[in-house]
């Protein structure tokens, strides 16, 4: 849900639950006993999985506490690359983060957080629209930002634009670990549950057919928006749906501090009685340094006590709503990077995940040389023994600087080391990659700690590297580094297939100079890990995810492109070569007229109710009108920029303006007097290509304004030709 405001939210939250009768909780039930060694499934390695109520990864049983982090893909400030490095890099390995992979906010942003999540081997659930309507996700909304869906948009509507980009977007990640599950929509809603039911049965069914192997989350409220726990239930009863989703925010509610929802233990047996996993999807509790009910750390402690509750109570995952890349100053729900929240969500204890199959070397400090498996030294290290250490030894350093390497040949590393109360902070890189700040400190040793986790690395030599800082926190008393035991995971041994690779587009003759994408199959009997595209001779891309796609900054000649394909045990493949020729373009301006109506490039394609009009001033003399909120049209063109030319006038209202499908501007039609082909907005400068503006009727004005009339004139391109 995107907050307009933390009063709205609660207040609209609170006004809802009034419909609902709130039963205290009932007594806890009996744990249902899982069994001990549940068989594996049929899903690719780290992929999250479900066998009955229980969440597993790696074949161990999965829970998980996290956070809601809208901003990421762009509902609002989206985080720079290093705000967004440093937010998956500060989570608990095989994490689990809410986001919004809304169609506003475009591919593009939604495949640098998942590139993000892979690098640091954290996962996702991608919710894939909002029944709320807010983040410009309007598709069959009821009018404005929080108005919520049609019915009619559930029973038909949502196949015209949503079943599309879900295809789209699930056909996209279908192969990435990353994705921990789809959620279908945001707090679906605003319809009565046995057409949501139809709704979520027909999604979900598209989904599975694509992607067989990632889980299906609901997004749902409680059981008070669907009828109460028989309603919740059946609405759940779908067999392609894999867990259920419960929201809350009753801490807040009439000032009550309350930990556990009276939503949670009916929505718990309904999903029980089902077999299925719950979630709580989010939850959260307004706070302030000052100001506010609650204060920062206030709300930490509260927190706690709901992860504790939720988990005990057999919840599979709780997300706290919710992460923001700033900290904000006012009494909200949002909370910033230096909230006391964070460092208790990654110490909240939990399961421990082990890592992807294959087999595991635990390689020791002691093991001392340059090459692989061994540990190198520099700056100052004095070597201690002890039960308890791994192989009753360690080495130790305070010397700011002192390092050592560690070579490995594999697909994972875990660093294990004592921690206690005279430790510092320890850098940690991979393959001479940026450093992340791991801290040794404890208020009482503990000897073979889980420090640190690498992500999921493609099979071969790698390096890590551990380095004194210098640095420690506010409770340690000195700054020492251990080094005990190093964990490898190594690939699974005895593949010798290589992959098979294809180039599918382009298969030759011409391409245009500049930005060329080139799109690639490939298969393999295990799995492919990564392509790479190479252009005469010379390596240009790499995708790790499928379908595989590169992006060719051509230049003007003749030109060879070849696919290369890797899998986890480092075999690897070639296609056959395309051979391409790039001819040079030029750019010219070309002013479009309204009347030039279809659906291909340089024309106006109508949808919704227009009127043409004519008139001295307008261009070429002509126009066209509407008052009918999302009648639209749409520009395609091959090129670099729009400029949209239209008239202002006393009557007018506001339009919503996009490029290619993404996050939409408001441009307000309104003048005191009439000006005719008025300059209204200009697009930034584009990749050359073909691109498309699209111009919607808002049904929204300003105060001045006496109507909600747009008018189509004129949109001057500037054309590859």
């Amino acid at each position: 849900m995107r907050m307009a405001s933390p009063l709205r939210r609660i207040l609209g939250l609170c006004s809802l639950s009034l419909l609902a009768a709130c039963n205290a909780m009932p007594g806890e039930e009996a744990e249902d006993v899982l069994a001990s060694e549940p068989a594996a499934l049929a899903v690719p390695s780290n992929f999250l999985y479900r066998q009955g109520k229980q969440l597993y990864l790696n074949g161990a049983p999965y829970q998980m506490v996290g956070m809601n982090a809208f901003p990421l893909t762009g509902c609002g400030a989206a985080p720079n690359d290093a705000q967004l490095d440093a937010f998956f890099a500060g989570l608990r390995p095989n994490s689990l983060v809410r986001t919004w992979a809304f169609k506003p906010q475009g591919m593009a942003r939604l495949e640098k957080v998942v590139a993000a999540a892979e690098k640091y081997n954290q996962k996702l659930v991608l919710t894939l629209a909002d029944g709320r309507s807010y983040c410009g996700e309007w598709d069959g909304y009821n009018g404005s930002d929080g108005s919520g869906k049609q019915p009619s948009w559930y029973s038909s509507g949502y196949r015209t634009n949503y079943i599309p980009w879900v295809r789209e977007v699930v056909t996209r990640f279908k192969g990435s670990a990353s994705v921990g599950m789809w959620e279908l929509l945001n707090e679906p809603g605003d319809a009565d549950t046995a057409t949501i039911k139809t709704f979520f049965n027909d999604v979900s069914t598209t989904i599975k057919g694509i992607d067989p192997n990632h889980l299906i989350s609901s997004g749902s409220w409680a059981p008070w928006a669907y009828g109460g726990e028989a309603g919740f239930q059946s609405l759940h009863d779908v067999p392609n749906v894999d867990v259920g989703s419960l929201h809350e925010y009753d801490y807040d509610y009439n000032n009550g501090n309350t930990i556990v929802s009276p939503h949670f233990a009916p929505a718990l047996r309904a999903m029980d009685a089902l077999n299925k996993p719950l979630i709580v999807g989010e939850t959260g509790i307004q706070a302030a340094d000052s100001g506010c009910r609650t204060t920062r750390t206030g709300r930490r402690d509260a927190m706690r006590k709901k992860f504790e509750q939720y988990t005990a109570g057999r919840a599979a995952a709780v997300f706290v709503w919710t992460w923001q890349a700033t900290t904000p100053s006012g009494c909200e729900l949002n909370f910033g990077p230096d909230d006391p929240m964070l460092p208790m969500i990654k110490a909240f204890p939990l399961p421990q995940t082990p890592p992807p199959t294959g087999n595991t070397v635990q390689l020791n400090d002691g093991t001392v040389g340059t090459g692989t498996g061994q540990f190198e030294y520099t700056g100052t290290w004095e070597v201690s023994t002890g039960a308890g250490k791994f192989q009753d030894d360690d080495h130790f350093s305070n010397t700011t600087n002192s390092t050592y390497v560690v070579r490995f040949n594999g697909t994972q590393a875990k660093l294990y080391a004592a921690a206690a109360p005279h430790h510092g902070i320890a850098t940690v890189s991979l393959d001479s990659g940026a450093a992340v700040d791991v801290d040794l400190y404890a208020s009482a040793r503990q000897d073979q700690k889980l420090l640190w986790t690498s992500s999921v690395l493609s099979a071969g030599v790698h390096s890590l590297t551990v380095k004194v800082s210098g640095r420690k926190n506010a409770a340690s008393t000195g700054y020492y580094i251990s080094a005990d035991r190093v964990d490898v995971v190594t690939a699974a041994q005895g593949d010798t297939t290589a992959p098979t690779v294809s180039i599918t587009a382009p298969t030759g003759g011409t391409v245009a100079v500049g930005n060329v994408t080139v799109q690639a199959t490939a298969a393999d009997n295990v799995g492919v890990v990564k392509t790479e595209l190479w252009v005469d001779g010379q390596k240009v891309a790499e995708d790790t995810t499928a379908p595989y796609a590169f992006t060719w900054a051509a230049t003007a000649g003749q030109h060879s492109l070849v696919a290369k394909a890797f899998d986890a045990a480092n075999n690897s493949a070639s296609s056959t070569a395309v051979t391409v020729t790039a001819s040079g373009q030029t750019t010219v301006s070309v002013q479009l007229n309204d009347s030039v109506v279809g659906t291909g490039l340089e024309q106006f394609e109508y949808t919704g109710t227009w009127e043409a009009g004519t008139g001295t001033g307008k261009f070429q003399s002509d126009d066209h009108f509407s008052s009918t909120t999302n009648s639209t049209y749409v520009v395609r063109f091959n090129g670099t920029q729009a400029k949209l030319y239209g008239s202002a006038a006393s009557h007018h209202g506001i339009a919503a303006v996009s490029i290619d499908g993404g996050a939409a501007v408001d441009v307000d039609f309104y003048g005191a007097t009439r000006q005719e082909q008025k300059l209204l907005w200009t697009s930034p400068v584009l990749s050359a290509g073909t691109h498309s503006l699209t111009v919607k009727v808002s049904g929204r004005k300003n105060s001045a304004s006496s109507g909600y009339t747009l008018n189509a004139d004129r949109v001057d391109l500037t054309v590859l030709r």
